[in-house]
């Protein structure tokens, strides 16, 4: 079976003749050619022969009494021969015509000559003229309007058929529409959620150098720079995650706006299209087609039928829904290139100044981590000469002793060994008291020099230790920023790959 996709503009029912055939008008009714021919004939007849003398039966009607009963039996009046006419009340009363040896008359001269007008009267012939008239006419007025009625309704058909198929159209257009923009929302909600899992990534590089930079030794706990904008980083990537997570359920909604509209418009294309066809098929038939059948109850309208205003604003009304939910998504799309943008450009700023701030964090370390180095020489150096000066001193205190064992025994050989008289006071003697004395705040002053050196000595090295505590603290400050932090935070998503391309 052919769809019918276009409509010609010939008419295909033959044009109403108005001179020819059936439809010829007349220039008469049925009823005053009925009522023309009847008076011709009353007329002919009331010409052509006197009227008979009115029957029994018209006499009694004349009279307006009932045709029955014995006491009307006198009227009876004998005929021409003496004998009384059989009339149609003979019957009714028993009387029968006279009988003579020759014949019977069971009826009047006047009543056989009525029985003969009766048989030869033309009117069922005049009757049947005018029925076989009226019913050829009836007949042709009949297929006139009913080749009418098919004509208009035709056009009718062609009509409704053309709106359908406009509005076919368009739903199939709108169909179109929504179909396509459910599969961009599909394609940006699969894009956002790969923006999704893809912020996982920074998320766990910004906790990692969080983890890795609370290893560090105590003294180098500090919240620098770098400590401020992992911070921050962290944050923003807890507020993108969040709109993210908002952008997505308002996809998901909208999908699910998409998918019930996208639902109703291929439903209702559907429909058109039946319909399309259905009226196709009725603009194919013809009286001659083979398919056309008697169908009883065809005329009642269906237990669903809608007034055609309704059927106008179902269609518009539908086309227009699934276009607003169309319009809508197309907007949260542009909304949700914008989110996916702004947030990628947001995030990786911030790692850009993150980065700047753990490289000027490593720089600064760096530069301290020399520093004290160079310290440490400096330290070990003098730890170095405080060493050689202890010893030093210890030497000289030793060479004191030596001195003193001398003047000590020069002056105990005077005293002890010289005699009576020759033990004075003497220069001599003095000198050696004196040189004891001095040799004693000389070694005195050098131990004191001596601890004052270990003092010194002892000070450096607990400098030294300290020293080489932060030197180790900073190298390991070093190895967490710059080589730990630097390589997993080489592995941070481009912008691009965070707005989920």
């Amino acid at each position: 079976m052919t769809t019918l996709t276009s409509f010609p503009e010939n008419d295909k029912c033959p044009k109403v003749c108005t001179d020819i055939g059936a439809f010829k008008k007349a220039s008469k009714t049925p009823e005053q050619a009925e009522k023309e021919i009847k008076n011709a004939e009353e007329t002919k007849a009331a010409v052509a022969e006197p009227s008979p003398p009115p029957t029994f039966q018209e006499s009694l009607e004349g009279t307006g009494l009932p045709p029955t009963g014995e006491e009307y039996l006198p009227n009876l009046k004998p005929g021409t021969d003496g004998k009384v006419d059989w009339t149609p009340l003979g019957d009714m009363t028993g009387t029968r015509p006279g009988v003579n040896k020759y014949s019977i008359s069971r009826y009047s001269l006047n009543e056989w000559r009525k029985h003969n007008q009766n048989v030869l009267d033309p009117e069922v012939i005049t009757e049947s003229n005018i029925i076989d008239y009226n019913a050829k006419t009836s007949m042709m007025q009949a297929f006139g309007n009913i080749d009418k009625q098919q004509s208009e309704n035709t056009k009718r058909l062609k009509q409704k058929a053309r709106d359908i198929f406009r509005w076919k159209v368009e739903v199939e257009k709108a169909c179109k529409a929504i179909t396509e923009e459910v599969e961009y929302l599909e394609i940006e909600r699969q894009r956002l959620k790969g923006a999704s899992r893809v912020l996982m990534l920074p998320e766990s590089i910004s906790k990692e150098c969080l983890d890795l930079r609370s290893n560090r030794f105590q003294s180098d706990l500090v919240a620098d720079l770098a400590e401020q904008e992992l911070i921050k980083e962290m944050n923003l990537v807890s507020e993108v995650r969040a709109t993210l997570k908002n952008t997505l359920n308002q996809i998901e909604e909208q999908m699910a706006i998409n998918k019930a509209a996208k639902h109703r418009i291929e439903y209702d294309c559907c429909d058109k299209a039946m319909a399309y066809n259905t009226e196709s098929i009725n603009l194919s038939l013809n009286t001659k087609s083979n398919t056309i059948l008697f169908k009883p109850g065809s005329t009642r309208f269906g237990d669903y039928t809608a007034p055609l205003e309704y059927w106008e604003y179902f269609c518009r009304e539908n086309v227009q829904n699934c276009e607003a939910a169309r319009q809508k998504s197309a907007d949260l799309r542009g909304s949700l290139n914008a989110i996916l943008v702004n947030g990628g450009r947001k995030l990786r700023n911030q790692a850009d100044r993150t980065d700047m701030a753990l490289a000027e964090t490593v720089a600064i370390t760096q530069e301290l981590c020399m520093k004290l180095e160079e310290t440490l020489r400096n330290t070990l150096q003098r730890i170095a000469d405080m060493e050689v000066l202890i010893d030093n001193l210890k030497d000289s205190i030793r060479k004191m002793d030596s001195a003193m064992k001398l003047a000590q025994t020069r002056l105990d050989n005077r005293n002890n060994w010289r005699p009576h008289g020759e033990s004075v006071r003497d220069q001599p003697h003095l000198g050696l008291i004196e040189e004891v004395k001095k040799i004693h705040e000389t070694v005195t002053s050098l131990l004191g020099q001596l601890r004052n050196a270990e003092r010194v000595r002892e000070d450096l090295l607990k400098k030294r230790i300290v020293l080489e505590k932060d030197i180790a603290s900073k190298r390991k400050t070093l190895n967490i920023d710059r080589d730990r932090c630097g390589m997993i935070r080489s592995h941070y998503p481009s912008a691009s790959e965070l707005a989920g391309y």
